[in-house]
């Protein structure tokens, strides 16, 4: 059990859960059931569509080299799927930015022959306000880079790592409750819960433990 709160143990976040997933849950499906494939099931609360530190995320990257980069993967981009670093090489000429990460829209796009001659703006209005409108495309830098595929590919830690163990990941609709399986479960578990004695104090998390595994 977790103690949230500032003063306590914080609070549950997605790095929590991937550790979780990663040193318990498939090792111990794994061990009961190894010669099967898992199917991760999970709603999309925002610790469950968290991405990982080197994931290609449009909105953390800057425009120019200033404010803080993140380290991102390197990826294939084009029809020839050409190789794309996302840290300066050894060999760039300005030494103060080898090996650093590029992060940065203007020199993405730049290599990828996607920076127009009157430039681009970091995000526009539209974006910030997170208007919806498929023709809009070329309105600002974040806008371009993220409608490459790469980017569009781009899965969430928790996916990422339960397909690299060999297993599945699927997520329900967002806003369609009916088909969220663990709408159910809850309900199910509200509903033993008042047909019980609840105690509090040194009893409570065993007996609150049996009544999740029933």
């Amino acid at each position: 059990f977790l103690k949230p709160g500032i003063n306590q143990e914080g609070y549950w976040i997605a790095e929590h859960l991937l550790e979780q997933i990663e040193c318990k849950v498939i090792p111990i499906f794994e061990a009961l059931y190894s010669d099967c494939v898992a199917v991760f099931a999970f709603d999309n609360s925002s610790n469950h569509a968290a991405f990982s530190k080197d994931a290609l995320v449009a909105s953390r990257m800057n425009l120019n080299l200033s404010g803080k980069q993140p380290v991102m993967r390197n990826t294939y981009f084009g029809p020839n799927n050409q190789l794309q670093t996302m840290v300066f090489p050894i060999t760039y000429h300005d030494e103060k930015l080898r090996g650093k990460p590029k992060g940065i829209n203007k020199q993405v796009l730049i290599e990828r022959e996607k920076w127009p001659p009157g430039g681009l703006i970091l995000v526009c209005k539209e974006c910030k306000e997170k208007i919806q409108d498929i023709s809009r495309t070329t309105c600002c830098a974040r806008r371009v880079i993220s409608l490459k595929p790469d980017f569009i590919a781009q899965k969430g830690a928790i996916e990422e790592l339960i397909e690299n163990a060999g297993h599945k990941c699927i997520f329900p609709p967002k806003f369609h409750c009916e088909l969220n399986f663990i709408e159910r479960y809850w309900v199910l578990l509200k509903d033993i819960r008042v047909k019980i004695v609840i105690i509090r104090g040194k009893g409570y998390k065993k007996l609150f433990l049996k009544v999740l595994i029933r």
